[in-house]
């Protein structure tokens, strides 16, 4: 009976562990959806929880280049997969990831907004690149494999004079941006920003990370379509989760009757 209930508690683990990871992204999309985003010209003295949405643009910090196709930005993720073999099944397997940016504003044509995008759930639309093994790779990318230790070139050929085998896995480089000039949206905390002059249509407040804030959000389209995107992600983890525990307890019912 040890091995069953071994089963069954791991069972439940997974389904636990997916439950909670999408009951915390419908949560978020809870928080999204409550309220409407602020006009960015009530900001003024504005303190706590706020969303606001509008056209990103460069800040005094300028941009950033993407790692992988060298863009300027704003903001940025990156994840670098490997698609691994064990038997029959083929899972992608992240090797590296990370993200970057500078403070950007947010104009929605009533005023503008200093965001700090340091510690955000970032929502960007995915560039993804995959490329064989065996194959070369484009210079960027050959460049960032080479200086990453946890990313190894998949590009060996053994050449048996007959013909020639690719050694190696695909690998999958995926980019997401904030570009200058796209549509935004944030959920954060408003504080005091920085001083301005007399005139400008910068606002006193700066959305940013924040105990008061439930959630930080950066996403590269508006509230509802943020909310969805955000939501799919839920509901499929949230689902899975369910079936997960459902099982375990079916079974355990049929074994107790």
């Amino acid at each position: 009976m040890v091995l069953p209930q071994l089963v069954a508690l791991g069972a439940l683990a997974v389904g636990g562990y997916f439950c909670y990871t999408g009951g915390s992204r419908l949560r978020t999309v809870y928080h999204i959806l409550r309220n409407d985003p602020l006009a960015v010209r009530d900001l003024h003295g504005h303190r706590g929880p706020v969303e606001i949405e509008g056209r990103a643009v460069e800040g005094d910090a300028g941009t950033v280049e993407a790692p992988f196709t060298g863009s300027r930005c704003l903001a940025y993720t990156y994840e670098v997969e490997e698609l691994r073999s064990s038997g029959k099944n083929q899972s992608w397997k992240t090797l590296d990831t990370g993200m970057g940016g500078v403070d950007f504003v947010v104009d929605d044509g009533t005023g503008r907004v200093e965001v700090d995008p340091d510690g955000a759930d970032i929502h960007f639309q995915s560039h993804s690149v995959t490329v064989p093994p065996g194959t070369e790779l484009p210079e960027r990318l050959a460049r960032y494999v080479a200086a990453t230790d946890a990313v190894d070139p998949q590009d060996r050929v053994i050449d048996l004079r007959i013909t020639q085998f690719n050694v190696g896995n695909r690998q999958r480089f995926t980019e997401r941006r904030l570009d200058v000039g796209e549509t935004v949206y944030v959920y954060g905390q408003a504080t005091s920003g920085r001083s301005v002059e007399w005139g400008s249509d910068l606002v006193d407040a700066l959305v940013a990370d924040g105990d008061a804030a439930p959630v930080f959000v950066i996403s590269d389209t508006d509230e509802r379509g943020t909310a969805w995107r955000i939501a799919r992600g839920g509901l499929w983890r949230a689902g899975l989760g369910l079936v997960f525990v459902g099982v375990v307890a079916a079974v355990a019912v049929s074994v107790l009757l």
